[in-house]
């Protein structure tokens, strides 16, 4: 038995709710492969219906970090809608590709099936405010960007790479793309290997893939703002343009940006 594997079962056998347990779904980077020394070992503990807690913890066995989330089905299936409505796939991910240890009541593979349909779900698409709200938003991004860049200031490195977060961000939105953590857009625009993991579509612009990945390794900071402005350029005019001078938007009192 591998040693991650070992460290798991006394894990299970140690785990202080049997009575509660429905199933144990294993997932992460020791099921999807290439683990890290780093990598912990993600664990679902998933509870048997009408169970009204839930738990989230970490135990260290053998040299082993283990995460375990503790919860019953109905409140994963609020995580998979939770997760959706802010363009996450992240329960659905683990639930897909994880590999079950035991299902005692079949809750696991119902569950797998529903990660699955939750994954091809299309999401919502910005609406007419919230574009223009968007396309404000990176101008104003832009500006102060720039703003910093004449001053010479001491933290225009750490403003450019928040903007270059931020401009990722508000495009995957236009684009319907799901939310990419900022510690992971560089191996999801680089590494084959990390679309296959996490069940990723390649991101749709390979032109503004390009440019982002070479803004990420620009060395200077002249080099670095031109590349900005050429990403933001391409974006804003997938976006349908943008201009400043005479912006405005105008909508009932009360309602939501969407």
């Amino acid at each position: 038995m591998e040693n991650w594997r070992a460290a798991l079962e006394r894990f299970m056998e140690e785990w202080p709710y049997p009575y509660a347990l429905a199933g144990v779904l294993v997932c992460g980077s020791y099921i999807t492969g290439n683990p890290s020394e780093r990598s912990d070992i993600d664990v679902h503990m998933v509870l048997k219906e009408g169970v009204e807690w839930r738990e989230r913890g970490n135990r260290i066995i053998d040299g082993y970090l283990i995460e375990y989330f503790s919860n019953s089905p109905a409140q994963i299936r609020s995580y998979f809608e939770e997760d959706h409505q802010e363009r996450s796939t992240h329960a659905a991910v683990q639930f897909a590709t994880g590999e079950v240890l035991m299902d005692r009541e079949g809750t696991i593979s119902l569950l797998k099936q529903e990660a699955l349909g939750w994954l091809k779900k299309p999401f919502e698409k910005t609406g007419e405010t919230g574009l223009e709200f968007m396309k404000y938003g990176l101008w104003d991004t832009l500006d102060n960007l720039e703003d910093l860049y004449e001053k010479g200031a001491v933290e225009w490195e750490f403003v450019y790479h928040n903007s270059l977060n931020a401009l990722f961000d508000e495009y995957c939105r236009f684009l319907s793309v799901e939310h990419i953590p900022y510690y992971q857009i560089g191996s999801y625009l680089n590494e084959d290997n990390y679309l296959k993991k996490y069940l990723k579509s390649p991101f749709p612009d390979d032109e503004f893939a390009r440019l982002f990945r070479e803004a990420l390794i620009a060395a200077d900071r002249r080099q670095k703002i031109w590349l900005f402005k050429k990403l933001y350029s391409r974006v804003l005019n997938q976006l349908g343009g943008f201009s400043i001078d005479g912006w405005k938007v105008k909508t009932p009192a009360g309602n939501s940006v969407t």
